[in-house]
């Protein structure tokens, strides 16, 4: 209901008088097709016929919406923040349903959950999303923007940053503002600022983080090998994300598994593999008989079927003549 107030007042403003919206609601009444104006007017109208009509405007705005993102309506700037959302919640909601999740993959080989991570980044990217590493810029020139120390700064900004960060940062600001016997502050040019930078240089190395290159390539001062080398390192970071992001997933399902199985799910496993071990071991020792041919031929199809799908859960095997 204050939603539907707070259109309303939008609409009022905007339709600039109430015969306009009496307009709007007859041209409604006679038949002819429903405006955004008349959704407005119509959202906490309990009529049935009002809600059929809101409910079928809405599905026909929605049903098949464009990837790209839409021009905004200025007269109606709340309803049009509403539909993109809408949109881009819709795409995304679609779009996980045809990414498979590498829940089984192997950290000796990750082309698995590098796909994983460019179809994530592509739907985002569909849904209009800003790139991640940009939105991590702004958000953090914004908080610097009122901040009044470098430790407000990371306090701030310490749902950005992973915990291990977050604390060499903010051990580091100790450590010089100790030194100094002074808070920190955001100054540049200031002679606690310039240690505090050398020793963030240490932390992004030890963390893996390459800081010259992320400064060259922020500035724009980098050439060819600078922007290959941070290409690099964000399909790498993104990877590593990934891989966090999947081993939490797996930890979350395995915990389900062995609260509804009396064994854990690793028992289970383990004891899968030790019987089927055995099998082919029996089968083995059959020498060519009917049944151990046809079951050994039978486990290197399986297995065959099993290792296509771990390479590309998506499409699975591809059967060739």
């Amino acid at each position: 209901m204050a939603l539907a107030n707070v259109l309303r007042g939008v609409l009022s403003r905007s339709a600039g008088s109430a015969p306009a919206v009496e307009g709007a609601v007859r041209a409604f009444a006679s038949g002819a097709g429903a405006t955004k104006k008349d959704v407005l007017y119509n959202l906490s109208n309990p009529d049935p016929e009002a809600e059929s009509m809101v409910k079928e405007y809405l599905g026909s705005l929605y049903k098949g919406a464009k990837l790209e993102p839409t021009k905004a309506d200025d007269s109606l700037e709340l309803t049009s923040k509403i539909e993109k959302k809408y949109r881009a919640a819709m795409v995304v909601e679609t779009g996980l349903q045809n990414i498979s999740v590498p829940l089984g993959f192997d950290k000796s080989n990750l082309a698995s959950v590098k796909r994983y991570a460019a179809e994530l980044r592509t739907l985002a990217k569909q849904a209009g999303f800003e790139c991640p590493i940009r939105e991590v810029t702004k958000r953090v020139a914004e908080t610097a923007a009122t901040a009044d120390s470098v430790k407000e700064l990371l306090t701030r900004s310490q749902s950005l940053m992973s915990p291990e960060l977050y604390g060499a940062l903010t051990e580091a600001v100790a450590q010089v503002e100790a030194s100094t016997n002074a808070t920190l502050t955001l100054d540049g040019a200031s002679p606690a600022y310039k240690e505090f930078a050398k020793k963030v240089e240490a932390i992004a190395k030890a963390h893996g983080i390459p800081g010259k290159v992320l400064v060259d390539n922020a500035r724009g001062t980098g050439d060819d090998t600078t922007a290959r080398q941070y290409a690099l390192w964000r399909e790498r970071a993104a990877v590593k994300d990934a891989v966090t992001e999947l081993e939490a997933m797996k930890a979350e399902a395995t915990a389900v598994l062995d609260k509804h199985l009396g064994k854990t799910a690793e028992q289970v496993r383990s004891e899968q593999a030790a019987a089927l071990a055995a099998a082919i071991k029996k089968a083995e020792a059959a020498k060519g008989a009917p049944w151990a041919t046809q079951f050994l031929a039978d486990v290197k199809r399986v297995q065959w079927f099993d290792a296509c799908v771990a390479e590309n859960p998506a499409v699975g095997p591809k059967v060739t003549a």
